[in-house]
């Protein structure tokens, strides 16, 4: 099957774990036969050049970011001309412009569009233009896709609720791949390092995991913290840091390539998201699987796949999130029921390798 799939960005020049998917999903299709080329728009990338996992990427050139998002109507041009050469295309988040520029051209062409939703509302736009998108923008781009994946029923009820017909959307889990990212032999209690992985934009509450780090320090003052990932809004977040004189407990990295995080999820005691908006992360699933207690916001999509590996709490909390991480870090027969349980939730529910052959059979469904 010739798949051409349509993201802003990908990984290694994004990121977190959108762009990860991206690149895993690709590099697995490609393992299973199938010709893959990916259209993107990240930046310092050449314009056309094979990956190293045997997918194709045509990087084009933003004109400008807004909300970070790259506008790049030279796309549309490519789209309109190539997309009949494709059996399928796969475009992801219905957040980004590169989105909205396959819904165009699907509905001036034949080949079938499947649109991912990672999550409904943006990390990094204001509340008043998300509003205003949603029932506009989103909605059309929703209404040109044949097929709409989300991970959730919590997910799926969402886009019902913005009008879109329930027949057009399929449920597939997010996965992660559970031979990669697995525990430790030896767990050890006695350290306490937290850890955060993402992108620094509004939406990821990093404001108030800072605060919550502040107020937990009285309590565990050799308790740490690893930051890994790269945003606009990260050097306020450095300042913060600065402000409240923790820059000797905070690590931050710009980048940790994937095949070396596992060793840095292993090494932490407790992985943190304190996010406003999300929609199934890549990093909690990494997280569980390597036997990680998580303590995250209290999203309606998460609450069940974090259920026994960790917990949950309000969102915009920075006490609440500390009495948590606390609570984790105070208890070591609480931190193994976690661990265990989290390990065997992944295993059993989130396996990348389903993720993908469901995906597929999407494809051939609609070819």
């Amino acid at each position: 099957m010739r798949i051409l799939r349509v993201a802003p960005d990908i990984y290694p020049h994004m990121v977190g774990g959108f762009g990860i998917h991206i690149h895993e999903m690709s590099k697995e299709q490609v393992r299973l036969g199938h010709d893959v080329t990916v259209y993107t728009a990240s930046e310092g990338v050449k314009s056309d050049y094979k990956a190293a996992d045997g997918y194709y990427i045509h990087n084009f050139k933003p004109l400008v970011k807004v909300l970070g998002n790259s506008i790049m109507p030279a796309m549309l041009f490519d789209l309109l001309r190539e997309q009949s050469d494709y059996d399928i295309v796969h475009a992801h988040s219905h957040l980004f412009f590169s989105t909205n520029l396959t819904a165009v051209a699907r509905k001036m062409g034949s080949t079938p569009l499947v649109i991912t939703n990672h999550g409904l509302n943006s990390q990094t736009a204001p509340q008043w233009f998300q509003d205003l998108y949603t029932v506009t923008g989103a909605r059309l781009t929703f209404a040109a896709a044949d097929k709409i994946l989300c991970y959730t029923e919590t997910e799926k009820k969402e886009l019902i609720d913005l009008g879109i017909n329930s027949e057009k959307i399929e449920v597939i889990h997010n996965g992660i791949d559970t031979d990669l990212f697995v525990p430790k032999r030896e767990p050890c209690f006695d350290t306490k390092n937290l850890l955060w992985v993402g992108r620094y934009v509004k939406g990821k509450g990093l404001d108030y995991l800072i605060d919550a780090f502040n107020i937990l320090k009285t309590k565990h003052p050799d308790v740490t913290l690893t930051m890994v990932g790269r945003g606009p809004d990260k050097d306020g977040i450095l300042q913060k840091i600065r402000d409240l004189n923790l820059e000797s407990s905070i690590i931050m990295k710009d980048f940790v390539p994937n095949s070396e995080i596992v060793d840095m999820y292993q090494h932490s005691s407790v992985f943190v998201l304190p996010s406003l908006e999300e929609g199934v992360p890549r990093a909690i699933l990494e997280a569980m699987s390597c036997g990680i207690p998580v303590v995250c916001s209290k999203l309606p999509q998460l609450v069940d796949i974090v259920d026994g590996g960790g917990l949950l709490v309000p969102v915009k909390n920075p006490q609440a999130l500390a009495d948590s991480i606390s609570k984790v870090l105070s208890d070591s027969s609480l931190a193994e029921e976690f661990r265990k349980n989290g390990r065997r939730n992944v295993v059993e529910n989130h396996s990348w390798k389903d993720t993908v052959k469901k995906t597929i059979q999407v494809y051939k469904e609609l070819v």
